[in-house]
């Protein structure tokens, strides 16, 4: 694969990359955007503007021309190769690898090429701008260590009974319900027909997500700072929930009965599929699909997607797209995946898996794009450091709270 072949030889020329990093020098591109360039030349991915762009950094200095010829090369070694090795993505890319073998729901073609790239890009720059003459730049600025989000949810009963699941293991079950929670999951099962159809709410604070069952078998995964509104179990004719938040959805085949998700004025309409729907509030709303088909409708429009789409809530309506499912599904293989992502949107995502509050020091710093794979289990300064080589920013915790500024 071209792809998988260019990071190895990215690997062979670290030497190279340190040997140069004192002379190449830019006054209009990060290394994270001289990095990109240089592969999506590679690649033959590049458009007219972006192989402009290489050229001008190119002819801003013949250190930067002789370090760009020389990846040309593949002979060489050196104990810089050896301290690269030890760099963390790397053992990343390994668990990417385990976890692609092993999930099967999400196809194999979306992972790799863009995984990959991911590492190539985010080790491209770290050798640019933070290798030089055998010294380490400082990681992040650290208070105490803050780990990663769990399995924790609440369940409001409709008598007013709230369960805290975390707690409520052992599969016990309280008396008169139809469910088990094991501490990770909660099961639903089938009620006697007739039996009056009761609504549960299953709310996931921020620094947690939680696995549902439904009664119908229809598997559900919550993310943080999420909740789902559902009946104990659904009618004859249909099959209804609402959601807030983000939640990943394998539907059970029922052609009987259609099973939706309302979010808000919006509703996505299926029979049997898997997809991702995103509604946090103050965001645009998202459903994307993995495999099957689904209807979005929102006010009077409706649009059908098929997998690797998505439509998406824009001023002007819904819009479809094809996009890399793996950037809005990654959540539920543990992993965080962005391509392109604005840094804004990023620091939102780890506000609440990670349930501290970031605040950023300048405004441009939110519109900075971010291109990473990074573990969603890894303590947050693994994150913050991964984050701070590629989007070339400076990251400090206090307690609970993240400050980020410009490198």
């Amino acid at each position: 694969m071209i792809i998988f072949s260019s990071f190895v030889i990215l690997l062979l020329l670290s030497p190279v990359l340190i040997e140069n990093e004192e002379k190449m020098t830019s006054k209009k591109y990060t290394p994270q955007e001289i990095a990109r360039l240089i592969l999506l030349c590679w690649h033959g991915e590049a458009d007219k503007q972006q192989m402009t762009e290489l050229e001008e950094w190119l002819e801003e200095s013949a250190d930067n021309r002789s370090f760009y010829e020389s990846l040309g090369a593949r002979s060489y070694q050196g104990t810089e190769w050896q301290e690269y090795m030890k760099y963390d993505s790397r053992k990343d890319w390994k668990r990417v690898k385990v976890a692609m073998k092993r999930r099967k729901r999400v196809p194999f073609r979306y992972l790799l090429p863009y995984a990959a790239l991911v590492l190539i890009t985010i080790g491209l720059a770290w050798m640019i701008k933070y290798k030089n003459t055998g010294k380490s730049e400082q990681p992040v600025s650290m208070g105490e260590t803050i780990r990663p989000g769990s399995s924790k949810a609440q369940l409001v009963l409709p008598d007013g009974r709230r369960v805290d699941l975390e707690v409520d293991r052992g599969c016990q079950q309280l008396k008169g319900e139809n469910f088990v929670n094991d501490g990770k999951q909660l099961v639903y099962h089938e009620q006697e027909n007739g039996k009056r159809i009761q609504w549960h709410t299953l709310s996931v604070p921020r620094g947690g997500e939680y696995k549902l069952v439904l009664a119908d078998g229809t598997r559900v995964w919550l993310n943080a700072a999420s909740e789902l509104m559902y009946p104990d179990h659904f009618s004859a004719d249909q099959r209804k929930v609402v959601l807030k938040g983000e939640a990943y959805f394998e539907v059970t085949k029922d052609v009987k009965r259609p099973f939706s998700v309302v979010l808000g004025d919006m509703e996505v309409k299926v029979l049997g599929t898997s997809f991702n729907v995103s509604a946090y509030p103050g965001v645009k709303r998202q459903t994307t699909l993995i495999e099957g088909q689904v209807a979005v409708n929102w006010h009077r429009q409706q649009v059908v997607i098929r997998p690797g789409q998505q439509a998406a809530e824009t001023d002007e309506g819904l819009r479809v797209a094809s996009v890399n499912v793996m950037n809005y599904v990654g959540w539920k293989e543990h992993r965080f995946v962005y391509e392109n992502k604005l840094l804004g949107e990023v620091l939102e995502d780890l506000e609440r898996w990670y349930d501290v509050e970031v605040f950023v020091m300048h405004d441009e710093i939110r519109n900075l794009h971010l291109t990473a794979n990074l573990p969603r289990y890894e303590n947050m300064n693994k994150v913050l450091e991964i984050i701070e080589y590629a989007a070339c920013v400076k990251f400090e915790v206090k307690g609970r709270t993240v400050v980020v500024r410009r490198d």
